[in-house]
């Protein structure tokens, strides 16, 4: 996106308007002859002075020169100028004969000065540019003016001239085809906007490069700042209690009890964790959890902390988990052992679960790395003594 703002801006400045210009343009040679009247001599001169308009046939063409009448209107924007040819009469300039009006920049278009001129049997038209741009000539946009030769000359050329008709000295033009040209969009101003420009985006792009990557660096490092403290917390995980579900054993019926995270009823032989608060849930459901939040899920318990554990609360992640959801309206019974002869007793917590854990439980069985080593084999028949306590069981004392 960045690259292409970048071009556009390019091609703005380097063709600013280009759409009504061409990309050449061709130099008019300008001879003149006179003769001075104070002494009688010819006098000729042969510049490169001049400028093909964009419209104009790059043709040569040849006549007197004449200038408009009127001295307060020598742009020749009035569709009824009348010229003023020294050296010719009225009658040859609407016979054919061939003359060059001369009129100054300004006042209308282009088009206009060259119709109303051709409109009075011109063959060609010089138009002489304003004082403030000297010997310059600018391009020239001109449709429609048809067969008529246009060219543009500088300030001087054209006052010299207009000096000489204006003492009714008639002057000689010969309009030749010159060097051709390729039209130089760039200037000075663009090659230093356009630098800006680049070294502008290269900036904003560098910026947005470093922000991107120091919230990459940050994220990772939140990800994966807590590693040191997972040995710590697996071994807290390991010393909280399990139990191996019996059929028919008293004080969980395993047909209405079930875990709160998964939603599923307790069988026979699912092994399940008491924790400190007396919550107990399916193993391979609630070690995942307290591996990354280390709370219980139903009373927010901080289980490592109960457990006698530290670990620094910066640097783990902690996502509460809702207590109950409207429509949502089940319990989960909860059991308290102890290591007494033939006896076990069971205390029934309400508690409440929500869909999040659902999917949170069974994303959690399906991690296959570190939670592998501290659950072990689900269905083992061999549990450590001192982690399990059967209820309701006279061979278990």
């Amino acid at each position: 996106m960045l690259g292409w703002l970048y071009v556009c801006s390019v091609l703005c400045v380097l063709y600013p308007g280009s759409s009504g210009r061409s990309l050449e343009w061709f130099t008019a040679l300008v001879r003149t002859e006179y003769i001075e009247p104070l002494t009688n001599t010819t006098v000729q001169g042969t510049t490169e002075s001049g400028r093909y308009g964009d419209s104009s046939p790059k043709e040569s063409v040849h006549g007197l020169v004449g200038f408009p009448r009127d001295p307060a209107h020598l742009e020749g924007c009035h569709p009824d100028t009348q010229y003023n040819v020294p050296g010719m009469s009225t009658e040859a300039m609407e016979g054919g004969d061939p003359w060059i009006a001369l009129v100054a920049r300004g006042g209308c278009t282009f088009k206009d000065k060259v119709v109303n001129a051709a409109r009075r049997k011109a063959s060609a038209v010089v138009i002489y540019n304003e004082a403030k741009s000297g010997n310059a000539t600018v391009p020239m946009a001109h449709l429609g003016t048809g067969n008529t030769v246009v060219i543009m000359v500088g300030y001087p050329k054209g006052m010299d001239i207009m000096e000489l008709l204006r003492r009714n000295i008639p002057v000689k033009m010969v309009i030749t085809v010159g060097t051709r040209l390729v039209q130089e969009f760039i200037s000075g101003q663009s090659v230093v906007f356009v630098a800006i420009a680049f070294i502008t985006m290269m900036i904003i792009s560098l910026a947005w490069l470093i922000f991107y990557y120091v919230q990459r660096f940050l994220y990772t490092g939140a990800k994966y700042g807590n590693q040191g403290n997972r040995k710590e917390t697996k071994k807290a995980i390991g010393q909280l209690q399990l139990h191996k579900v019996k059929r028919g054993e008293k004080g969980i019926d395993i047909e209405a009890e079930n875990c709160a995270v998964c939603i599923e009823n307790y069988k026979p032989k699912d092994v399940v964790r008491i924790l400190p608060c007396k919550h107990i849930f399916h193993r391979q459901c609630i070690d995942p959890w307290l591996l990354e939040h280390r709370t219980c899920p139903m009373c927010k318990l901080d289980v490592i902390k109960a457990l006698g554990f530290w670990v620094e609360p910066d640097e783990t992640l902690e996502i509460p988990v809702p207590e109950s959801i409207a429509g949502s309206s089940l319990s989960v019974g909860t059991l308290s052992f102890a290591q007494e002869e033939n006896r076990s007793e069971i205390n029934n917590m309400p508690t409440s679960s929500t869909s999040d854990t659902l999917h949170q439980c069974n994303s959690a069985k399906e991690d296959a790395g570190e939670t592998t080593a501290l659950l072990g084999d689900p269905g083992s028949e061999d549990i450590p003594g001192e982690q399990i306590q059967n209820s309701g069981d006279p061979t278990s004392h």
